[in-house]
């Protein structure tokens, strides 16, 4: 439910859903993935969606004139005209036997973790979020999918256990619970302190991509990223953002970026102070804000919050910060 530009919502029309009385309930349609309809996992963005089947099958719909509904041709808006969904959305094709466990769609572009934990990475890719050394944009021509999408190189003996797609930037925790990032680093998010965009060019991934220094013996649990922010549950079970910090989304009590120095990371980036004692369960970033869940099963928000910056004053966090009122 929600804005149904481009046929977003994947219902066969482009009528909004959930703004207008009786929507709701029984009268919101399920959305039609075809004989073989349960899914395991879901990601939205970019006005459209993509979904894990039972079967290990991803199927993407909604706007996708750069190829990131992976089916090899552009669509203005898949979806949103009769016969488009169920049986008549294709699968996309992720190469000979292979099925997704995880999926991730930015706002251009998307990625999907597969099923020997290698990733693979389609749609826009003119800042290098796709990690393949170029430009190009794939996933919009014939015989761009499949076997002949590249993996994404990020090291050797390195497999994929989380992927997370910014606006124009993508994250990974690898399987040593380290993460890199590429793509565009515009407004520091890609946490590596470089000035350049990374995976645009050849010799820029695999070994060659440094990793983002979390801290001394820190490790990542989980990762989030949206617009131009990247957040990272840690180990310990605290969080540390850097990235665009326009809003306040990244809990520092200012409004400068993080990320383009070295300096502004590992040690030196203090976790997210979100009151004595609590530590986080899990993360979510938005365009302009951040929440996470607590250990209390309490969740805190902060950045762009009711029309309000929160996180751009250190009063403003910690026990100060307000829990979301859930009833």
């Amino acid at each position: 439910w929600g804005e149904n530009y481009k046929g977003a919502l994947g219902i066969e029309s482009t009528n909004n859903m959930g703004d207008e009385p009786f929507e709701m309930g029984s009268n919101l349609p399920v959305i039609d993935l075809g004989s073989i309809s349960s899914v395991k996992d879901v990601s939205i963005g970019g006005y459209g969606a993509c979904a894990i089947l039972s079967s290990g099958n991803l199927k993407c719909w909604g706007f996708g004139w750069y190829g990131q509904l992976g089916l090899e041709h552009s669509y203005d808006g898949l979806g949103s005209a009769s016969n488009e969904m169920g049986d008549n959305l294709p699968v996309v094709n992720l190469g000979s036997n292979r099925k997704a466990i995880s999926v991730s769609r930015g706002i251009w572009h998307t990625c999907a973790i597969l099923d020997n934990n290698t990733l693979k990475c389609w749609g826009k890719n003119d800042y290098g979020q796709l990690g393949l050394g170029h430009k190009n944009n794939l996933g919009d021509e014939p015989g761009e999918m499949g076997d002949n999408l590249p993996y994404v190189e990020l090291g050797a003996g390195r497999t994929v256990i989380k992927v997370t797609t910014g606006n124009i930037h993508t994250c990974a925790i690898l399987d040593n619970n380290k993460v890199k990032c590429w793509g565009s680093t515009d407004h520091a998010q890609l946490g590596i302190g470089a000035l350049n965009s990374k995976g645009d060019e050849p010799d820029e991934m695999g070994d060659s991509l440094p990793y983002v220094n979390l801290g001394t013996n820190r490790t990542a649990k989980d990762i989030s990223a949206k617009g131009a922010t990247t957040c990272v549950l840690l180990d310990n079970n605290s969080v540390k953002c850097w990235g665009m910090y326009n809003y306040g989304q990244l809990g520092q009590g200012h409004t400068n970026e993080i990320g383009h120095i070295q300096d502004q990371m590992g040690d030196n980036l203090p976790s997210i102070q979100l009151g004595i004692g609590r530590s986080v369960k899990s993360i979510s970033v938005s365009q302009p804000n951040v929440c996470a869940v607590l250990d209390n099963g309490d969740i805190k928000c902060w950045g762009y919050v009711r029309g309000n910056f929160i996180g751009d004053n250190m009063n403003e966090m910690g026990d100060n910060l307000a829990k979301v009122n859930l009833g």
